[in-house]
């Protein structure tokens, strides 16, 4: 993906109509593979964890995702945590969206959904906005009895495909721009099954963001099987001592295992 980018960026590239093309066709596959993964009621019985983990999402909490799944999203929906109407940052262009989301969690997906649409502009069709389809095969709850897709026929899938290269959208800047205004009053940032990789560099900037408040009582949580190697990352990334101002709490497991533990970190031992 990143050679192709880099083609499709090259001025005098001769197939570069093609190659667009091309990238664009990957785009809706991907997109559709991942619609495989939505919400079904099925899911519940085989992941009786789950209603614990929506237990952790607290008022004015922000989620940074990097999936293209709705998975998420329908938990959420369905344990009536999250709405769609008002839980995406920044993606508000019609009214349909107006707030319902009571506990004012957001969600800011900076590498595009399978569900987010592109669709042309009015008056000028060479200019682009994100919005994304509102049915119950996403969301349980608020999307029961409803089929709405944003756009029209010209619209097409959303996705930042895998790529050295990422261009985002103006809506995904904007974005980027809110997740990294709630990082800057942070007091507890919580990474869960990434690898911070050296080329994600919107994450460490993240990352930087939350780290550089004058504020002693931060607490950095990672939780990963590989969590410890993630730690190691972070702390040898930083020319400073970060464990010298922040507690750094690593959970080695996956999320379905380290729900109680995170829960204890994040609101007190429940008991």
């Amino acid at each position: 993906m990143t050679r192709l980018d880099l083609d499709i960026l090259h001025p005098k590239a001769k197939k570069q109509a093609a190659l667009q093309t091309v990238r664009k066709i990957i785009e809706q596959q991907l997109a559709e593979y991942f619609a495989k993964y939505r919400f079904r009621g099925e899911i519940l019985d085989k992941g009786d964890w789950l209603k614990d983990f929506v237990g952790l999402f607290d008022r004015g909490d922000t989620i940074v995702a990097l999936n293209y799944d709705c998975l998420l999203e329908g938990v959420l929906d369905y344990y009536k945590v999250w709405s769609p109407k008002g839980g995406y940052a920044v993606l508000d262009h019609s009214p349909l969206w107006s707030s319902d989301n009571a506990k004012d969690i957001r969600i800011f997906k900076i590498h595009g959904s399978e569900h987010f649409k592109e669709s042309p502009g009015w008056p000028d069709r060479n200019k682009t906005s994100i919005g994304f389809a509102l049915n119950e095969s996403i969301y349980p709850r608020s999307g029961k009895n409803t089929h709405f897709d944003y756009g029209d026929l010209e619209s097409r899938p959303y996705i930042i495909a895998p790529s050295f290269v990422k261009v985002p959208h103006q809506d995904i800047e904007l974005m980027m721009i809110e997740a990294l205004k709630a990082a800057a009053t942070a007091v507890s940032f919580i990474i869960i099954g990434c690898g911070m990789r050296p080329e994600d560099s919107f994450l460490w900037l993240l990352l930087t963001t939350f780290l550089n408040q004058p504020l002693n009582h931060r607490t950095l949580v990672i939780v990963d099987p590989l969590g410890e190697k993630v730690g190691e990352r972070i702390v040898g990334h930083y020319f400073a001592d970060i464990k010298e101002s922040i507690t750094i709490k690593t959970l080695a497991k996956g999320i379905q295992h380290a729900t109680p533990e995170l829960f204890a970190e994040l609101h007190g031992n429940p008991n």
